[in-house]
């Protein structure tokens, strides 16, 4: 196993870190996909409300390439279709049935999967909706099934984000997290498995099967991050990678021929009544997950990157954490007295630098946008090592091969650009609409 240092990256001090521990969450009444928020999917629906669906049957698929479709993460019946501006499918809501029921496909021995080809493979997951839990770099996409990756990079956690703990989340998991490293070696020989330094005490037959251990605050664990580092030529860019949970997610498919909804979430940030983890399922209500019906920002995921979610939505695909923050609209009265003593910041000019307790992170501005003053702080944290503050003046003039030389694609959008931007620009939203952008101009 070997060690990476996260040289740049920033991790912050705050209060609301996750505990080490799981609550079981009761079985909700309903449960819902959100395909308007998944990045670059154009969903067609394949129900419509008042159809009874059973657990993993396809809900929509892909309109750039139908073979990929999005599972039901329960059994039951389509309550309703919520629709968002021009027509976006927000959500699909399901009410489960008390007993749910479930598509079955015929399973693959464990014992057999070495000797399955990846073809049939191919086809078991795009046919069972378990296709999408696979991502590709650059873009984070799903890859299109007819792709070869250079790498599969499978990622337990990212550190510093309100994410679950892998030792946690992967408990009794040993045997499942096995098959799907040989699943995905039938796709691709070099499979690297990579962990942050804080993951809790990993079992010893996952430590074992660990290739690299990255050192470092946030965004340490990335896989975008890590590509950067073990990539030899811009082929390698075009890789895959998933997270350990749906990782077991999709061996289980693969094993038992039936859609496998558990994951273990984490509830943390400064916002949060009970920080700590809870054992729930893929879609599950944020109201499972946070109970309080206070004002505040749910965000799905890292603080600094994730989506906010309403109090009556519904968790994402993708979303192994849940953070907790409060708005930070609200006026501080007499705050210039004390020059940011109790403010996290990147910036040494306020006096959080010598308080070492943690801090309370919000939503809040503080202050207005204004131009860029080529400060350079976006650059000294981006762990990519591209300049985000030329990066993003490229794509304003329209200089897309300038862009491209200055490493939009090697962005990982972790959002640490916009965070210790003085001039409050919006820099991760800018580039991640420049690699969209690009991607559907070279697509066509």
């Amino acid at each position: 196993m070997k060690t990476l240092t996260l040289t740049n990256g920033f991790s912050l001090n705050t209060s609301g870190q996750v505990a080490e521990c799981v609550a079981e969450s009761p079985v909700p009444t309903t449960v819902a996909l959100m395909p308007g928020w998944i990045p670059h999917v154009k969903p067609r629906l394949l129900v419509k409300e008042g159809d009874a669906v059973n657990g993993g049957a396809p809900l929509f698929e892909d309109k750039r390439n139908p073979v990929v479709t999005y599972p039901s993460p329960g059994g039951g019946v389509v309550e309703r279709i919520v629709y968002g501006p021009r027509r976006r499918i927000d959500e699909v809501v399901i009410t489960l049935d008390e007993e749910e029921r479930w598509e079955r496909f015929e399973p693959v021995s464990p014992n057999r999967i070495a000797a399955t080809d990846p073809d049939t493979l191919r086809h078991m997951l795009l046919k069972g909706g378990v296709w999408p839990l696979l991502r590709e770099l650059p873009f984070r996409d799903h890859p299109d099934p007819a792709s070869r990756p250079a790498h599969i990079i499978v990622t337990l956690g990212w550190a510093g984000g309100h994410l679950a703990l892998p030792a946690l989340a992967l408990e009794g998991e040993e045997m499942a997290f096995q098959n799907g490293l040989a699943i995905l070696k039938q796709f691709c020989p070099s499979v690297h498995v990579i962990t942050p330094a804080h993951t809790g005490e990993l079992s010893e037959p996952i430590l074992k099967t660990v290739t690299a251990h990255i050192r470092g605050g946030y965004p340490a664990g990335d896989p975008g991050h890590y590509l950067y580092h073990i990539r030899k030529e811009p082929s390698e860019n075009r890789s895959w990678y998933i997270e350990g949970q749906d990782l077991v997610a999709l061996a289980r498919f693969v094993t038992e021929g039936c859609f496998y909804p558990k994951r273990v979430m984490a509830v943390g940030g400064n916002g949060a009544t009970v920080c700590g983890h809870v054992r729930t399922r893929v879609g599950a209500p944020v109201s499972s997950l946070d109970p309080q019906e206070k004002r505040r920002r749910r965000i799905g995921g890292s603080p600094f990157s994730g989506l906010f979610l309403p109090a009556t939505g519904y968790m994402n695909f993708f979303d192994k954490g849940l953070t907790l923050l409060p708005v930070g609209d609200e006026e501080d009265l007499f705050g210039f007295l004390r020059a940011g003593y109790t403010r996290p910041s990147q910036s040494r000019t306020f006096l959080s630098v010598f308080n070492k307790k943690p801090l309370n992170l919000d939503c809040g501005m503080h202050g207005e946008g204004r131009p860029c003053i080529n400060c350079g702080r976006c650059a000294q944290v981006c762990p990519v090592a591209i300049l985000p503050q030329y990066t993003m003046k490229c794509m304003v003039a329209g200089e897309v091969e300038e862009a491209l030389a200055h490493g939009l694609l090697d962005c990982i959008e972790c959002g640490l650009c916009s965070y210790v931007c003085p001039s409050k620009i919006e820099l991760l939203d800018t580039l991640k609409t420049a690699k969209a952008q690009y991607r559907k101009e070279r697509d066509g």
